[in-house]
């Protein structure tokens, strides 16, 4: 059985409450060689055949897949005491669906207006199918967030650990560039391959990166030094490091430490200043409401890091949210980000998810100043990784 699948048999109890607590006939999950993820989260990647595939799973009773014949035999982890429909022809599978979603209200993986882009699984031409054949349709956004982005007191523990590791490489490779800078200035490409090699030897892996950005570079928000693009670390301005890693199956650590190679510029210490402002009205916010019992949404967070940058005349330089969602499907995960930028996501910051908080301005050509650290939502408080995050740019010797 993969381990998806496994995961689904083994928590079927949990989720099924979920969707009954959701007021739903259930949750309808659709792909098509794997075009959606959050299908993919839940049944695992035994689903990427060739033909459409709809399974439902109910609030009780046992799940059903209605699966073309072609790609039946990818669906042998399926427990037998689940039911696997197989279609061939179009018209049986008219027939297999419409009994399976008429007169239900189920829930699917759409956003109300393509609102949260991660959520969009099920084409425009599906729904309307469903919807035809008699289906009412909700969006399955918050049973995303309640099943596939809630940690488990095991992630959170190794995300700790990464994230203490990951914080010790960070202040290694910021003094490296600094003691190097007059000198003999390292390359943004070789300190890159200096933190990946640390990452080796702590045992962390990691999708890419990290982002070594010095001076200009850092207003790029999606640079990355190469062999053959990689600027010299020296004295006269700022030096981003945005790195993420984590233990082999565990949870994401995602930071962003900044230090100035020599003496920072007052534009560059006051930039500093205003990001960690930033960063801590979003920290704060969050905490409060979380230890007074009361609910937050990541969108609120964005807005009150964004008026701290607003205040300050640079709102025209930012360039995205406050942060994003972490779990264990991603880096990048399904849960609430925190944002109110992008999109206004509604969705409360529940006990259990976790997400980057890194507000940043951007002045191309200039200058990228960011402070990233990421949160965890306790029941009375929230966990802020790691333990001693950046409070006062670093100055390197220079």
């Amino acid at each position: 059985m993969t381990s998806a699948i496994a995961r689904l048999h083994r928590e079927l109890p949990r989720l099924q409450q979920l969707i009954a607590d959701a007021r739903v006939d259930g949750w309808l999950l659709f792909d098509f060689r794997g075009r959606n993820p959050i299908a993919a989260a839940v049944l695992g990647n035994e689903i990427v055949g060739s033909r459409r595939v709809y399974a439902l799973i109910p609030p009780q009773g046992p799940p059903i897949a209605l699966v073309h014949a072609v790609d039946a035999e990818l669906w042998r982890d399926w427990p037998a005491e689940w039911s696997k429909r197989v279609w061939v022809r179009r018209e049986s599978l008219s027939t297999e669906l419409g009994a399976l979603v008429r007169g239900k209200r189920l829930a699917a993986d759409y956003s109300p207006h393509g609102a949260i882009p991660y959520l969009d699984g099920v084409p425009a031409g599906v729904a309307e199918l469903l919807q035809a054949l008699g289906a009412t349709l909700v969006s399955s956004v918050d049973l995303v967030t309640r099943y596939c982005s809630v940690w488990t007191a095991d992630d959170v523990a190794s995300h700790q650990r990464a994230a203490e590791a990951i914080a010790t490489i960070a202040r290694g490779a910021l003094a490296l560039a600094g003691a190097r800078a007059g000198t003999d200035p390292i390359q943004e490409y070789e300190l890159a391959a200096w933190v990946r090699e640390r990452f080796d030897r702590a045992k962390l892996e990691t999708e890419s990166g990290p982002s070594v950005s010095w001076g200009p570079n850092a207003a790029r928000t999606h640079y990355e030094p190469t062999a053959a693009e990689s600027a010299r670390i020296v004295p006269g301005a700022l030096l981003l490091l945005d790195l993420w890693a984590r233990e082999p199956g565990g949870m994401y650590a995602d930071q962003t430490w900044m230090a100035a190679i020599g003496e920072p510029s007052d534009r560059d210490a006051a930039l500093w200043r205003e990001v960690r402002e930033a960063r801590d009205a979003a920290l704060n916010l969050i905490g409060q409401r979380v230890r007074g019992g009361e609910q937050v949404q990541g969108a609120e967070a964005d807005a009150a890091a964004k008026r701290v940058i607003a205040d300050a005349g640079h709102l025209e330089y930012t360039v995205s949210r406050t942060g994003h969602s972490i779990d264990r499907y991603g880096l990048h995960g399904f849960g609430p980000p925190i944002d109110d930028t992008e999109t206004f996501d509604a969705r409360v910051l529940i006990p259990g998810v976790g997400f980057s908080v890194e507000p940043g301005v951007y002045f191309p050509g200039e200058t990228g100043v960011r402070s990233e650290v990421n949160v965890v939502i306790g029941e009375k408080d929230i966990i802020i990784t790691p333990r001693d995050y950046q409070r006062e740019l670093l100055r390197t010797d220079a």
